[in-house]
């Protein structure tokens, strides 16, 4: 396994963590070029090809953050206090800069949401509360609360250590959608796809520790079973699965799980650069929408040297703004999580 840089962290899987989160920053800045009517049609083209249509950059790193959240979540989830210590953690390590990015999100936007809509935003779930997200970025953080919920179920069972149980619940998560997509008129539950590759990042884990052929196997099976989910939601007509096309999303797929596959044990990809980036991920994945609306209201991308100023001035302020959140409301929220939490005193390890 990857070196251990901090704790029981792993020095492979913050630097991947990191990179992921860098290639959603670079595909949402890059849109803004594409978008624009002076943008020359071969450079759109190209621009489209390379980070939408022909390889869906932002759905990349995606699908490499969900399974390093299913390799490393569902294990923190071990001895007395476990789920309490789960829910201390995860609320103060997720939420205060969840929070903050909602009023940058909205201080950014052109027109305000209604306070309906801001109250159910604020509570990461609003399709719960019938409103829309104020951001594109936060449907994926719905889909990790509900993993969540899912993995402290089944630590509340006695199944979450059983790679039948979780195998079993992953093929239904895969299932899903593709009834909606049998069943014509069905709604078509897009969040089972996505959570499909988390199970398959805890089944990773499962096979990493145990190395026996029938943790492999379903490793292997429940990994091949999401990436065949995706091309197919992205054919549907009305689908909300992605932007991208069929095939944009299945070699973004196919590149994250390849990436993960060979990196996430690799000790040589712990660079100090990348842990550091890995350590403001999280942030860097909140903030860079209002940064990149900021940015291009500054300096409008409608030249070459305009969208290279535009992207330097998005990519570096994402950065700034990242690094400051994390230093100043997110590392403070992790260590008070971890005194608030029952057993921190015995030493118990929690996720990063």
């Amino acid at each position: 396994m990857g070196a251990r840089v901090a704790g029981n962290r792993i020095g492979s899987i913050d630097a991947l963590r990191g990179i992921a989160a860098l290639c959603v920053c670079v595909q949402h800045g890059v849109q803004p070029i594409v978008t624009h009517p002076a943008t020359a049609p071969a450079v759109r083209r190209w621009l489209s090809m390379l980070t939408v249509d022909g390889f869906d950059l932002g759905r990349y790193g995606v699908i490499l953050f969900f399974l390093i959240s299913g390799y490393v979540i569902p294990f923190s989830l071990r001895g007395t206090h476990a789920l309490p210590r789960f829910a201390i953690t995860r609320v103060l390590r997720l939420y205060p800069a969840f929070w903050l990015s909602v009023i940058a999100v909205v201080m950014t936007s052109a027109a305000m949401p209604s306070v309906a809509r801001f109250a159910a935003n604020l509570t990461m779930a609003p399709a719960m509360f019938g409103a829309a997200p104020v951001s594109g970025v936060y449907w994926t953080l719905f889909v990790e609360l509900v993993f969540y919920l899912l993995c402290a179920a089944l630590f509340a069972t006695g199944q979450l250590r059983r790679t039948s149980a979780v195998f079993v619940l992953g093929l239904g998560c895969a299932a899903l959608p593709l009834m909606g997509v049998v069943l014509r008129g069905a709604p078509i539950v897009y969040l089972g796809a996505h959570l499909s590759f988390l199970f398959a990042g805890t089944l990773m884990r499962f096979a990493s520790e145990q190395r026996t052929g029938a943790a492999r196997l379903r490793a292997t099976a429940l990994t091949l079973v999401a990436l065949a989910v995706m091309p197919i939601l992205a054919q549907q007509p009305d689908h909300s699965f992605t932007l991208s096309t069929p095939l944009g999303v299945t070699l973004a797929g196919g590149a994250a799980v390849a990436s993960f596959v060979a990196l996430h044990d690799r000790a040589g990809l712990a660079l100090p650069i990348l842990l550091r980036l890995g350590a403001i991920s999280y942030a860097l994945y909140l903030f860079h929408v209002p940064v990149a609306r900021v940015a291009e209201r500054v300096i409008a991308p409608a030249s070459l040297p305009a969208a290279l100023l535009y992207l330097t001035l998005m990519l570096g302020g994402s950065l700034m703004l990242a690094a400051a959140v994390y230093t100043w409301l997110e590392r403070p929220m992790i260590a008070r999580g971890k005194r608030w939490s029952p057993g921190h005193r015995l030493g118990v390890a929690v996720a990063p």
